[in-house]
């Protein structure tokens, strides 16, 4: 997920030079997780045992009190199309995204600016 939100940070600084110059509103950085221990750790500041991953949990908290991550949300995993690329049997979110142009995902829960709480649905 870290190497994910850095791209996109990447791609959003460009974006942003191109929306400000147009006059449009800016796009917000919406980061998206299937795994709810990820997300317990993300948004509840939770910890974990795996020192490997405890520098990639900070930075990606650090992204998000710096704003540039602007929403963290647990989706359902049958609707990651990512698994297709991660997984040895993904679910078939992907194929259903290539055939219809449409990606539909239902979020579990989110963390939303301002008042950060926490919302299931």
């Amino acid at each position: 997920m870290v190497s994910g939100v850095d791209i996109a940070i990447a791609i959003l600084t460009t974006l942003k030079m191109v929306t400000e110059r147009l006059g449009l509103p800016p796009i917000p950085l919406i980061v998206c997780t299937d795994s709810y221990s990820l997300y317990e750790c993300l948004v509840k500041l939770g910890t974990t045992n795996e020192k490997r991953l405890m520098i990639d949990i900070m930075a990606l908290r650090q992204s998000y009190e710096r704003r540039e991550i602007t929403e963290i949300r647990w989706i359902n995993g049958n609707d990651n199309p990512a698994d297709a690329f991660t997984k040895a049997t993904p679910n078939r979110a992907l194929e259903r995204f290539i055939d219809s142009n449409e990606l539909s995902i239902r979020v579990e829960g989110s963390v939303q600016r301002p008042g950060e709480y926490l919302s299931r649905q």
